[in-house]
């Protein structure tokens, strides 16, 4: 675990090439590009025009997010947009205290420039920021589930790891991957035992954001409101809910209070 927040979190080699950047609507045009670029390719295959990511980020500056640009040899390679307000469409499916959670809306890197670390130092910087304004939980946004209907005599486990195998199958072939639709009711089932199987099996979870906080901060928790996990159903019905990963930043020392000037517990 990488609890030093004083130290940059990226990979030796790239230490010295990349910057963060808190930007302002003058920049929004550079990073509309890298934002185009991540969500239109693998694994999220969306459709953003230039001129779409550059309206929602323009939006997120309205309203007072914040938007973190990594920048290498002076070129943006990615993102990270948070707020300290929960957006209202999302506020009901969070069951911890709103006004002490951080909220990562968007983040992501470049294909390219993957695997240096870099999503995991705009975290860094987002969470010194967080810290030092007191706040408590670091939450985010995702959809790491993928609905699918068991086989005679699977397991819910066993069919994960079948379909998961299937889908990336799938993909390499440029197949389209069909989700069934389930009612709600078995959407909540669906959803409990998938969050419960990756607390032992964390290595089925093809979130690429629940991978880089679980790597950041250990075992995710969920909001949930009595034993049901909370979920926000896709308003566009593509299949594509919403569930809400907490991380408790005092359980993790991530606490202004619990740092010497060194940034070591």
């Amino acid at each position: 675990m990488k609890y030093n927040i004083y130290d940059k979190w990226l990979k030796k080699e790239m230490i010295d090439k990349c910057r963060v950047v808190k930007i302002k609507n003058s920049g929004v045009s550079s990073v509309g590009f890298c934002f185009k670029s991540v969500f239109n390719g693998a694994p999220f295959y969306e459709s953003w025009t230039l001129e779409e990511a550059v309206e929602l980020l323009n939006s997120y500056l309205n309203n007072n997010a914040n938007i973190l640009v990594p920048y290498v040899y002076d070129n943006p390679v990615g993102f990270l947009v948070s707020t300290d307000k929960i957006p209202e469409e999302q506020q009901e499916y969070i069951t911890y205290p709103l006004d002490n959670i951080r909220y990562v809306e968007e983040i992501g890197i470049l294909k390219e420039f993957r695997s240096n670390n870099i999503a995991s130092e705009l975290v860094r910087y987002d969470l010194l920021n967080a810290i030092n304004l007191d706040k408590k939980y670091l939450a985010y946004r995702t959809n790491s589930m993928r609905y699918f209907r068991k086989n005679n005599g699977e397991t819910f486990e066993s069919a994960l790891e079948r379909v998961q195998l299937e889908d990336k199958i799938a993909r390499s072939r440029g197949d389209k991957i069909i989700v069934p639709k389930l009612e709600d009711l078995e959407k909540q089932e669906f959803i409990n035992n998938y969050l419960e199987v990756l607390e032992k099996r964390p290595d089925l979870d093809v979130s690429c954001s629940n991978k880089l906080f679980r790597d950041l901060f250990g075992k995710l928790e969920f909001s949930k409101d009595g034993y049901n996990y909370t979920w926000q159903k896709d308003p566009t019905g593509e299949n594509n809910d919403r569930i809400f990963p907490i991380i408790d930043l005092e359980k993790r020392g991530f606490v202004k209070t619990k740092y010497n000037s060194m940034g070591v517990r």
